[in-house]
């Protein structure tokens, strides 16, 4: 039986285990009132992380710990729960299959895919506008957003689009990517700023935390706790880098502002006129990506609080997240 097979119970724990560690972490978090998006990005990876490496780590320290013995003693035996019929006879693990099918479809479509596209698009070069042939006025205004950031007009590249899009790339070239759009509609310290923000994502691509987790995301592409911890943790990403923006421009009032006229009100409106899955689909995705500026904008704002005594907490949920999934299969 496929709920009985090495790699059916290794699903079945992961997400298991994933869902323990996820409401262990968020109680950690509130507990112990921790604020930092680092801090917050440690916990989310650990989530991520910990599934991944559990179950093979407990077979191999106890082999018969999926026995029926073991399981009669256990916190948790998914057995029990799985083989009861929904109705006429149809177990509850085929709704658990049924959540990691439409997972694994999400992952492909929404993340996978796209990754494949931008670099097929990356190989054959795209259709920006390169910086020494845009408006002179516009690459003066850039030039002068640079000011005093670690970075020359060499890394930027303008994009021909009246959008206001403002992105950047890394490797061993990273590139800051800037429509004329934004660079209109922006005044010169709200550039400076949200110049800044991108080369916040440049400095922090060379501690790859969101790559390696990536990764444990991509061996769980089936688990909607990962996707939606390895979510988490790319969101407190952008605020570490609004972080680095403040340090490096000192002007978080200015950030915030920029912020705050990139929210999608009209992109949004458009979304929630769309019919049927698609208009669905875009209105989630409009106010998901809405709420996540808003609470930028209002983060900044706020006092910003390190948390320097993190590690204890750190420590002891981890700790008591190995120590519990062990007694959950």
């Amino acid at each position: 039986m496929l709920i009985s097979s090495y790699w059916g119970m290794y699903a079945v724990q992961t997400i298991l285990h994933s869902f323990i560690a996820s409401v262990l972490s968020y109680c950690a978090l509130l507990a112990w009132n921790l604020r930092s998006p680092q801090v917050k990005q440690r916990f989310h990876f650990m989530v991520i992380f910990l599934p991944v490496i559990s179950f093979p780590l407990y077979q191999m320290i106890f082999p018969r710990r999926g026995d029926l013995y073991f399981r009669l003693e256990s916190l948790l035996d998914s057995n029990k729960w799985f083989l009861l019929d929904l109705t006429d006879g149809v177990p509850l693990f085929a709704l658990f299959i049924i959540v990691m099918a439409l997972t694994s479809v999400v992952f492909l479509i929404q993340e996978l895919v796209p990754i494949i596209l931008h670099l097929f698009r990356q190989m054959r070069g795209g259709d920006e506008t390169d910086a020494d042939d845009a408006d002179e006025a516009l690459i003066l205004k850039v030039s002068k957003a640079l000011a005093g950031l670690p970075v020359d007009l060499k890394s930027v590249e303008i994009l021909n689009d009246e959008d206001l899009a403002l992105f950047s790339s890394t490797g061993l070239n990273p590139k800051i990517y800037v429509s004329t759009g934004l660079i209109t509609s922006f005044s010169p310290e709200h550039l400076h700023t949200a110049l800044a923000h991108e080369i916040g994502h440049i400095q922090r691509s060379r501690k790859p935390v969101l790559l390696l987790a990536y990764v444990f995301r991509m061996i769980m592409f089936y688990n909607p706790i990962a996707m939606i911890e390895f979510r988490k943790l790319a969101q407190e990403e952008e605020k570490v880098c609004d972080d680095i923006a403040v340090a490096l421009t000192g002007r978080p009032d200015a950030l915030a502002e920029a912020i705050d006229m990139l929210r999608p009100e009209a992109e949004g409106r458009n979304a929630s006129n769309m019919g049927g899955v698609e208009g669905i689909v875009s209105t989630i995705e409009h106010h998901s990506h809405d709420a996540l500026l808003k609470s930028r904008g209002f983060r900044i704002r706020q006092s910003r609080q390190d948390d320097p005594h993190w590690g204890v907490p750190y420590i002891v949920t981890m700790s008591l997240i190995i120590c519990l999934n062990y007694f959950i299969v």
